[in-house]
């Protein structure tokens, strides 16, 4: 509805994911960064105020600058109440579980992306889509604000020593410096750019290519839910096993999964396929939320975790558009998705 009032094309509409994808990356550096120095409120605060901010400026947006800024500022908020805050301040306030409740706390975001398009579109349908957005980041901040500020008020240095002497496991903590010099840190930034290539390439040409095999947008829309909805479920046994399980074995086990994923995509449209590839591809995919942090935590500390973290998802800055070109060319150039599912696989 929103192009067809502004009168632009779809191309220029997607280009909004450029300046997204740079600020989540850059504000995921900052955020960790800061996380560590100066504790998860301010960073958690910034993130809440993006919201309402990015929604405000959409709701009032007249141009194609205006729609950048405001992109940009929603990534803002993706960093600031993103994987790599949220994961600094869940390290530093819990010691044993950390898993389950990394899991618990990031299947909230597969509930919201249930629910807040279904709310979106009835808005739009009574009030039309300006007003739904300004509602929207409205309700969004006044909802988030308190929870940033009560989440941020313990000092993150005492939590993470204690969680420190609490975990077995712990490694001696590494300065951002020192882990670039280590090959697990640049393993790990390959294998997030490995994935988000692959993610975010299939999140844009995945209900595109249902459609071109004859499914209505209905239907295609209904079977990319159900693989949002398993990825909640996927989060909260994630994290169970991210207890019991050796940092490194769920990540393996997280990154077998997405390569099964993969190859599975070479057999869609066919229906068995398709129901097999959803489960598969959307515990893996949400999977990643929880596995990460416990492995990077593991590599290299806890007190550090969330500037390396932040380092490592700089990688999204790379794959995030890169993806999301390589599918929509290859489906310009040869008429078909299918070349690009291979090439993941």
């Amino acid at each position: 509805e929103a192009t067809a009032e502004l009168g632009w094309t779809r191309a220029q509409f997607s280009s909004g994911r450029i300046p997204y994808f740079a600020m989540t990356a850059l504000g995921g550096l900052a955020a960790g960064h800061w996380t560590v120095r100066f504790g998860a409120r301010p960073v958690l605060v910034t993130g809440a105020l993006a919201l309402a901010g990015a929604l405000a400026l959409l709701s009032r947006m007249q141009t194609l600058t205006a729609f950048w800024v405001a992109q940009a500022l929603y990534g803002v908020f993706m960093a600031g109440l993103g994987d790599v805050a949220i994961a600094g301040v869940l390290t530093a306030w819990v010691a044993r579980g950390r898993g389950a409740a990394m899991g618990f706390v990031y299947a909230a975001s597969n509930v919201a992306g249930f629910f807040v398009p279904q709310v979106f579109a009835r808005g739009t349908e009574a009030h039309g889509w300006r007003a739904t957005l300004i509602a929207m980041g409205a309700a969004g901040a006044a909802a988030i604000l308190p929870f940033a500020w009560i989440a941020g008020q313990r000092a993150p240095g005492q939590e993470l020593a204690h969680a420190a002497r609490a975990n077995a496991t712990n490694a001696p903590a590494l300065e951002l410096r020192e882990a670039l010099r280590t090959r697990s840190f640049w393993l790990l930034l390959f294998a997030i750019v490995a994935f988000f290539f692959f993610f975010l390439g299939m999140n844009d040409a995945f209900v595109s290519f249902l459609r071109d095999q004859g499914m209505s947008r209905v239907d295609a829309a209904a079977y990319y839910g159900f693989a949002v909805g398993a990825g909640g479920v996927s989060k909260l046994l994630a994290g169970v096993l991210g207890d019991f399980l050796h940092p490194k074995a769920t990540l393996i086990a997280d990154y077998a999964l997405l390569t099964l994923a993969s190859a599975l995509l070479l057999a869609l449209p066919s229906q068995p396929v398709l129901i097999a590839f959803l489960v598969v591809y959307g515990f893996a995919i949400a999977a990643r939320d929880i596995v990460y942090p416990l492995a990077i935590s593991f590599a290299f500390g806890e007190r550090t975790m969330p500037a390396i973290y932040g380092a490592v998802m700089m990688g999204l800055g790379v794959a995030g558009p890169l993806g999301s070109y390589f599918a929509s060319r290859v489906r310009d150039v040869t008429g078909s998705y299918e070349p690009a599912f291979a090439s993941f696989a």
